[in-house]
């Protein structure tokens, strides 16, 4: 990223002018009636919701407003939200719609799902549009049909890892087209790593004034207790969760399980268990997957699901699938983020979205860069152990457009998606959702830059009013922000890589992971024994 944009861009900027390249786009302030009156019916499946969870209406009704904004510039242009429950029902809906024809315009997807929809055809490669003088990047129509110098829509300005999801497909080809962005964070209870000597970390919530949110209670700690530093590795991760065990009573081993063996009380907690072996495994260097096969049945992937195996026994760590049953919906597991709320776990590895869900009263969180994982970190080391090399998964739903109607409908649809992808709506966007804007000049549109800059803004532990949530849940997304930059400058994200398999190997490994965990093993000849198992059954699923 440090070549020049017209050296980096210069396939895919011909005909726009961008500061210091010399093409000019001939249509500027020239106006187009066909264009502008162009006709289609779009459909955008997605998982936003008309009626339902606070945070799925919101993006339902910033997707609606978008559409409305497109409608003046558009008004032929209809676009029709569809709703699913998540991004597999999307994907399930599209496999099935397949045969039949019945499938959107556009679809909120992984990658993962994404080849096998190519290679049935159906996939619009909208790259083709890109350096295009009329529907291209870096310019656009005013509400007149006059053609327009855009810069909130230059390609140049897009800083969602298009190189590396490229690299995932492996074939060269964009096939689908980033829309929200996110990876993982290590959140912690800054109030209790803050806290000295005996007591309480915090106060119990004032349930009363805070009618209806999650409830603190303060967790107690011994009078050995010092100050935690943040951990940056795994190992100092696993050591840090020991002394926690020894300076909170809650983590002792009589009291962290309930009496189905789900865990109450934990000092860690990684929510997703295939974004744990799939990012372990990128950091240590342990094969997982190619552009053709998953590749994950290996020693090197056994030892490591051994160390953590022990590391869970030792009640250290979990998932979020190990989480006691849900106050609320018994039967669920708990939210990994409201076991934080409840000072039940006091380091989680999770998406960066999930600072929204801890604005809390009672305490505060931090927000840091996940620890780096290598084997140096086991407790008992191989001989060719390595230290590892810090990277962070890259996340959130890209969006797929479809190739099944006409010139004009597939027109419609990318006109469409480069709107709504625009500096504005991308800001807007992440300051709803607490994803990241697409686009770097969303950090200088005042929706998103308010959330910026709440990242140095002081928050009590105790709120007294609905307002004082907002400004924490507002620092705590800024926090993630500043994470994310950090990604970025050092280059840590990556896509692991999408063949035919890709989704049942993510989902095969993620149903490893908890097997492995929630299986009574303990000796060694019973660990091993059970992670061989474990590995024979997920390779054999994962290429089902």
């Amino acid at each position: 990223m440090k070549k020049s944009v017209c050296s980096l861009f210069a396939l895919v900027m011909i005909g726009f002018s961008v500061t210091g390249c010399s093409n000019k786009n001939p249509y500027i302030g020239t106006v187009d009636t066909d264009l502008k009156n162009i006709k289609a019916d779009l459909v955008w499946w997605n998982d936003y919701a008309q009626t339902g969870s606070a945070a799925a209406t919101q993006r339902y009704d910033y997707a609606q407003n978008v559409i409305k904004e497109f409608n003046k510039i558009y008004p032929n242009i209809s676009v029709k939200q569809v709703e699913y429950a998540s991004y597999s029902e999307i994907a399930k809906a599209v496999d099935n719609g397949l045969a039949g024809g019945n499938i959107p315009n556009i679809a909120s997807t992984y990658p993962d799902n994404v080849l096998s929809w190519d290679t049935d055809g159906a996939i619009l490669h909208a790259e083709q549009y890109f350096d295009d003088y009329k529907l291209g990047f870096g310019v656009s129509m005013d509400d007149k049909g006059t053609f327009i110098e855009d810069n909130s829509t230059v390609y140049a300005d897009i800083q969602a890892n298009i190189e590396s999801e490229k690299a995932a497909y492996g074939s060269g080809d964009l096939l689908s087209l980033p829309y929200s962005r996110s990876s993982e964070a290590l959140f912690i209870n800054k109030t209790v790593f803050d806290k000295e000597g005996e007591g309480k970390c915090g106060q119990d919530s004032d349930h009363e004034v805070m009618a209806g949110q999650e409830e603190y209670v303060a967790p107690t700690a011994n009078a050995s207790k010092k100050k935690y530093s943040v951990p940056k590795d795994w190992k100092e991760m696993i050591s840090l969760a020991r002394q926690m065990k020894k300076d909170f009573s809650i983590f002792s081993d009589a009291n962290q399980r309930d009496q189905d063996g789900w865990f109450i009380n934990v000092p860690i907690c990684y929510d997703s268990g295939d974004n744990l072996f799939i990012s372990f495994s990128k950091m240590a260097g342990i094969d997982y997957a190619d552009q053709e096969k998953p590749l994950f049945n290996n020693d090197a992937a056994k030892q490591m699901m051994i160390q953590l195996k022990k590391w869970n026994n030792e009640g250290l760590l979990c998932t979020a699938d190990q989480l006691t049953w849900s106050r609320t919906a018994p039967e669920y597991h708990s939210y990994s983020t409201s076991m934080v709320n409840y000072g039940q776990v006091f380091m989680l590895v999770s998406s960066t979205t999930s600072g929204m869900y801890l604005g809390v009263d009672g305490y505060n969180i931090d927000v840091y860069p996940t620890p780096t994982f290598g084997t140096d970190d086991y407790d008992n080391p191989a001989s060719n152990a390595t230290s590892g090399k810090h990277y962070a998964i890259s996340q959130g739903p890209s969006l797929a457009l479809f190739e099944n109607k006409d010139e004009n409908t597939k027109k419609a649809t990318f006109l469409f998606y480069k709107f709504l992808t625009n500096s504005q709506n991308s800001a807007d966007l992440a300051a709803t959702t607490g994803y990241f804007p697409i686009r770097k000049s969303s950090d200088n549109v005042s929706s998103y830059k308010k959330i910026l800059d709440a990242a140095d803004s002081d928050v009590p532990e105790h709120v007294t009013k609905t307002e004082d949530l907002t400004k924490k849940t507002d620092k705590y997304k800024g926090l993630s922000a500043k994470v994310n930059s950090q990604y970025v400058s050092a280059g840590d994200y990556f896509a692991a890589p999408v063949n035919k398999y890709s989704a049942s190997t993510r989902s095969a490994v993620g149903e490893l992971v908890n097997y492995v965990f929630n299986s009574t093993a303990t000796t060694d000849a019973e660990i091993e024994k059970l992670v061989d198992d474990a590995f024979a059954t997920a390779i054999s699923s994962s290429i089902q």
